[in-house]
């Protein structure tokens, strides 16, 4: 939009909302007009305010600003900008630009009408405080603490090269910083305090400023802490020093879950005195970044009741990488992977795992490097590669007993040998760990999801045997015909794979992921089988030849089987 039409929706504004808004300088590079005036607020406050268009209005909503901002509002940065919209929830009507002002200042006469003090007031504080209090620190740490039942501790910090991590443990925060911030621990490394303080349910949050007085930080605690947390507070007060130094986090409950933010108190007395009346301390603002399991959870939409799973996945090859990314990320902190495959340079473009993983000098296990990046991507994930044994499955399953161990076994193979033997194994010594088995078709048709072993009227094996005999078969619900080969090899048999891409085998862990947090979750109690159906089209040009499962289903792009049990299984006798 051009100059002339701006100034007719100003003078538009000006005209419907009984205000003067005048062209001004422009005060930020990204803005082609901005404009000035005064507004008189419900209090009778008088307020001067800029209004900046940038280039792209309308498509791009106008910002007001508070111009010589001197005092916190809500909504209100500290450069003044109001803060009117969460703008990708509005659908910008580019031909009502008049309206589109006016909607703006109203929002923002609305915000600047909030009355400090107010249960508004504080509401709205709360729901941006993170953003003004990142405005105004001066220094900030990483909390890996699980707030919820605190009231009143003390806590090690760790700081090194700068960062510092506040943990239950200083082996925690020493891990947190070495493993996943890259951090060295070293002699220059130092330990801190920290005290963390609950602040009480319908307490106001702390007055905003810029800076604070020791004397202000100490009042707030005091007047907005239980009985037990003030007697807490009242012994680390009493404690006689002469240069201390603390950080001091508070925890601050609402409706949305809690905030934290915090202080570093530097004590410099000149001779022991108590904290209490101590004369010269240097108060500066602290930002939390909250790097706890449960928050991290909760941001990422991740399953809190995960956390305590145990998850044997054998095979983390083009399938079962991504199970692994997928479930860790999804909450899990405790899998067991077994895989004896090497990580080769041919494996890049169907794996999780990507060429930085090439060493010319070293051969390394796909297990290996999928524990290596899971511990360095997620902090509270407990990974083993069970590399104390030969790595194969066959070995594992020597010993059975090791089976029952876990809350769920998870199949990537792509082997229906070893598959099967483990159904069998799980039947025959009783053991209830759900199974699940998944697995790619070729070219893209498809994917499988089998789920045995969370009811006894159906197995693995009753796919795989013939429904008049008890003769063993090929998979049952296969897309593709029988007794066809699909192997391919570039230069021998060592390179053979069979043909599908990393979205296929992607799409197949997405819903292997799925269907294992439903088993965690208690939410899949009977056995399914699970298939996604692709195009056919790349199959069908190579002369290979579709089964009656895939004909039967060309509409479809998912099936769901739950009844699969075969009275001739030599295994469930179902």
């Amino acid at each position: 939009m051009n100059n002339e039409n701006i100034l007719k929706i100003i003078q538009n504004l000006n005209q419907k909302r009984t205000v003067n808004f005048t062209l001004c300088e422009v005060t930020k590079p990204e803005y082609s007009q901005e404009y000035s005036g005064l507004v008189t607020l419900a209090n009778y406050e008088t307020v001067s305010l800029n209004i900046a268009f940038c280039a792209h209005f309308p498509l791009s909503l106008p910002k007001i600003y508070v111009k010589d901002n001197t005092s916190f509002r809500a909504h209100v940065g500290s450069d003044g900008k109001i803060c009117l919209f969460d703008s990708s929830s509005v659908l910008i009507k580019q031909n009502m630009a008049d309206q589109i002002l006016i909607d703006c200042f109203d929002r923002a006469i609305q915000i600047l009408n909030i009355n400090p003090g107010s249960k508004e007031y504080n509401d709205e504080v709360c729901r941006e405080f993170d953003s003004y209090w990142f405005s105004v620190m001066a220094k900030k740490t990483y909390s890996c603490l699980d707030v919820h039942d605190i009231q009143f501790a003390e806590y090690p910090m760790i700081i090194s090269k700068g960062v510092s991590v506040v943990a239950a443990t200083k082996n925690e925060a020493e891990v947190i910083l070495k493993n996943n911030f890259g951090v060295p621990i070293n002699e220059d490394t130092f330990d801190r305090k920290c005290i963390v303080i609950r602040i009480r349910d319908g307490s106001n949050m702390i007055p905003l400023a810029k800076s604070f007085k020791w004397s202000a930080v100490r009042r707030y605690v005091i007047e907005n802490t239980s009985s037990s947390v003030k007697r807490a507070f009242k012994k680390f007060l009493n404690k006689n020093v002469k240069h201390i130094v603390r950080y001091l986090l508070l925890i601050y409950p609402t409706k949305e879950g809690e905030i934290l933010f915090g202080f570093r108190l530097e004590f410099n007395n000149a001779r022991s005195s108590k904290i209490e009346n101590s004369s010269s301390c240097k108060v500066e603002n602290t930002f939390c970044e909250r790097i706890d399991y449960n928050y991290l959870l909760v941001r990422g939409g991740a399953t809190p009741i995960l956390k305590n799973k145990n998850v044997l996945l054998l095979g983390c090859g083009s399938i079962g990488g991504y199970i692994a990314n997928n479930i860790c990320q999804s909450g899990a902190t405790n899998l067991d992977i077994l895989d004896d495959d090497i990580f080769q340079a041919g494996n890049v473009h169907r794996h999780w795992l990507g060429f930085d993983c090439i060493h010319p000098n070293k051969i390394r296990y796909k297990s290996d490097l999928v524990k290596e990046k899971l511990e360095n991507k997620y902090p509270y994930v407990d990974i083993d590669s069970l590399n104390f044994i030969d790595r194969k499955v066959e070995t594992f399953l020597a010993d059975i007993s090791r089976l029952k161990h876990y809350d769920l076994i998870i199949s990537a193979l792509g082997e229906p040998t070893l598959n099967l033997e483990i159904n069998k194994l799980l039947y025959e010594h009783s053991i209830t760990v759900p199974f699940l088995c998944c697995f790619n078709e070729p070219y893209g048709i498809g994917g499988h999801v089998i789920v045995v072993n969370l009811d006894r009227k159906s197995c693995l094996q009753c796919l795989y045997t013939d429904l008049i005999s008890s003769e063993i078969i090929s998979f049952r619900g296969s897309l593709v015909a029988p007794n066809q080969n699909f192997k391919k090899n570039v230069s021998g048999c060592s390179s053979s794979f069979v043909p599908y891409s990393c979205i296929d085998s992607q799409q197949t862990a997405i819903l292997a992921t799925r269907k294992s947090i439903d088993i965690l979750e208690g939410h899949l109690t009977k056995n399914m089988l699970y298939s996604w159906l692709g195009v056919a089209d790349n199959f069908i040009d190579q002369g290979y030849i579709l089964s009656a499962q895939y004909l039967n289903n060309t509409e479809k792009s998912f099936i769901s089987i739950d009844t699969f049990a075969n009275p001739n299984c030599p295994v469930c006798k179902n």
